[in-house]
């Protein structure tokens, strides 16, 4: 029972690291375009 709740929160972390390193991303890439 244990594994299965820590192997589920750890690929709820993967997917939110995903996601947030995705928005971290896209707006370093919108301040390149509108700094120019």
């Amino acid at each position: 029972m244990s594994k299965e709740i820590l192997a589920f929160s750890v690929e709820v972390d993967e997917k939110f690291d995903l996601s947030f390193n995705w928005v971290d991303g896209f707006w370093a890439t919108a301040l390149k375009f509108f700094g120019k």
